[in-house]
């Protein structure tokens, strides 16, 4: 931005249309889409009438005009265009030149969580020491990491989507509590699951699961941690005190080649206790990474009675996502934008329906043998 008159006044007008907003969502972004659109950004052109590519006039919120110089999206990607539709991937896209970390939804209390995990995630975090990569993992196989793929076209029912997104969601946390558990049991951390999202995340409304400006992403697509967990509640105490690694973790070029090359693929007995589980994996223990064919049902819990019920009380606290619930477009009764989401603004305003979730994880299976109180 450039130190003009025009341009203070046009950043003062954002600024003020951010603060008097009644709304949450018209935050910094929405605020600065409504100002510009007020007229609608319009061509510049030369001297000899040849429109200036990139270079758009707008209005100043006011009266002024505002001249605005547009990078393009394919090599300056924010963080949706990165992180959520990964149109780096896409068919001859040319490599980014910069990653924008915008806004995301896992700040903690005193670190932003969600960023990091979306940068080691994209393998663009450079700042963990190696012993990051030099421990002891737990994971399950891929093939039982996520239910059956479904692909969501571009005209899929917001509805439909939202409930395989909740289906998948129920067996990622399902999945994630026997890992965390077996991985405290054997003191090792675990691999994350693969995370797949059939719905985007937004507070805002959507239609066919895709908020507005990504009408065309590719749904499913691999989540960012702070779509699907609540990410700060990993890295902080939590009374399950395993540690986490990335989905991809083991494909990252720094993790060492006597951690990556030695996994030991096993399958388990189901409803397994932290004693039979150890007794079971006791000929893979010098292996870096034991990878389990499926972790649903695999584990029970602790025969130390007191170990279990903290587990599952903690567990289930750390699996359970209090998130914003789904707006969408479909069933509003066309309801104009800028409506409320979840229920109107005043009666007989129309409004945008919403989906809730997510439930707190199912159950452990019941253990085969009765557990002991230890004094």
């Amino acid at each position: 931005m450039r130190a003009r008159s025009v341009v203070f006044n046009f950043t003062e007008r954002w600024r003020e249309t951010v603060a008097i907003a009644k709304e949450k969502r018209i935050r910094d972004q929405a605020a600065f889409n409504m100002l510009t659109k007020i007229k609608g950004p319009r061509a510049i052109r030369d001297s000899s009438g040849k429109e200036i590519p990139r270079i758009k006039a707008s209005t100043d919120g006011a009266d002024g005009t505002i001249k605005l110089a547009l990078l393009p999206l394919s090599r300056y990607l924010n963080g949706h265009t990165y992180f959520v539709q990964h149109a780096h991937t896409l068919p001859e896209a040319e490599p980014p030149i910069s990653v924008h970390m915008t806004y995301q939804f896992a700040e903690g209390k005193a670190f932003a969580y969600g960023k990091r995990q979306r940068l080691r995630q994209a393998g663009l975090w450079y700042v963990d020491s190696d012993a990051y990569y030099s421990g002891r993992y737990i994971k399950v196989a891929d093939s039982a990491a996520t239910l059956p793929i479904k692909t969501m076209g571009m005209q899929i029912d917001s509805r439909d989507a939202v409930k395989y997104h909740l289906a998948e969601a129920a067996h990622r946390v399902a999945v994630l509590r026997a890992l965390l558990g077996m991985a405290k049991a054997l003191g090792r951390e675990v691999i994350l699951p693969r995370m797949l999202c059939y719905c985007d995340f937004m507070w805002k409304e959507m239609k066919n699961c895709r908020v507005g400006g990504a009408e065309s992403m590719r749904l499913p697509f691999d989540c960012p941690m702070d779509h699907v967990l609540d990410t700060p509640r990993f890295f902080e105490r939590n009374g399950v005190d395993v540690g986490v690694r990335e989905p991809n973790f083991l494909s990252n070029p720094r993790v060492p080649r006597n951690v990556s090359g030695s996994v030991a693929k096993v399958v388990l007995s189901k409803a397994l206790d932290d004693e039979e589980l150890i007794r079971a994996l006791a000929p893979y223990r010098d292996a870096a990474v034991i990878e389990v064919s499926d972790a649903l049902g695999a584990f029970c819990g602790f025969l130390d009675s007191r170990v279990d019920d903290a587990f599952k009380k903690a567990s289930e606290r750390l699996l359970t996502y209090p998130r914003s619930p789904f707006c969408m477009m479909e069933g509003s009764d066309n309801a104009p934008l800028f409506s409320q989401c979840c229920s109107p603004r005043k009666p007989g305003d129309k409004f945008f329906p919403c989906m809730h979730g997510f439930d707190p994880p199912p159950p452990l299976p019941t253990c085969a043998h009765p557990q002991q109180l230890v004094l």
